[in-house]
C-alpha cells in the first residue's frame, strides 16, 4: 500500500508528512486539511486518509528510469572491411607457403 501524499494548501507543492514549513513557499503548517471535505486535524489523524470522508490521494509507483531505445547497427566503417580483407589475404598466403 502506498502512503498518502501531502500538499501545501497555499502553493500546492507536495510536502513530506511531518514538514512544519513548505519548502516551496515558506508557509508554516499547524494542521492537515482534507482537500475534499475541508476537515482539519493533526498529521497522525490522516495516516489512512481523511478520518471524516476517507479521501486519500495515494502516491503512485516510482516511474521507471528512462531507457534509450536501441540504436540499430549501421554498416561498419570501410577500414574494418579493409583490415579483415588484408588479414584474410595474409592468412591465405601463409597457408599456401606452408603447403609448398
Amino acid at each position: 500500500m502506498n502512503p498518502p501524499r501531502y500538499f501545501c494548501e497555499n502553493c500546492g507543492a507536495e510536502v513530506r508528512r511531518n514538514d512544519k514549513v513548505c519548502r516551496n513557499c515558506g508557509r508554516f503548517f499547524n494542521s492537515v486539511k482534507c482537500p475534499k471535505c475541508d476537515y482539519s486535524g493533526e498529521v497522525k489523524d490522516f495516516d489512512f486518509g481523511c478520518p471524516v470522508c476517507g479521501y486519500a490521494e495515494r502516491a503512485t509507483a516510482a516511474p521507471e528510469p528512462f531507457k534509450a531505445p536501441p540504436v540499430p547497427a549501421g554498416p561498419l566503417p570501410v577500414w574494418v572491411y579493409l583490415a579483415v580483407g588484408l588479414a584474410f589475404v595474409g592468412i591465405v598466403a601463409l597457408l599456401v607457403n606452408a603447403l609448398r
